[in-house]
């Protein structure tokens, strides 16, 4: 079925956002991350799910480790 709407490729969006993250200045970049750590803290809070928002994140940082590391073993 062909949609009107042209959704945006993945790696596409990825990749503006990185460089989007890259041409700021250090100071911008540690406000980005320190505003996604505030938003972490208040989705923890907001929700009344905390236990399960943890879970999310773990599992988010045991996919991203193991990401890199099959990145580092297919590039030596």
């Amino acid at each position: 079925m062909e949609l009107p709407i042209r959704f945006p490729n993945e790696s596409d969006v990825i990749y503006e956002e990185a460089m989007r993250f890259r041409a700021l200045s250090p100071d911008a970049k540690i406000m980005e991350i320190n505003e996604g750590f505030r938003l972490y803290q208040f989705l923890r809070t907001a929700s009344g799910r905390a236990e399960e928002i943890d879970r999310y994140a773990d599992e988010q940082e045991r996919l991203g480790r193991q990401s890199i590391q099959e990145f580092a073993s297919r590039h030596g």
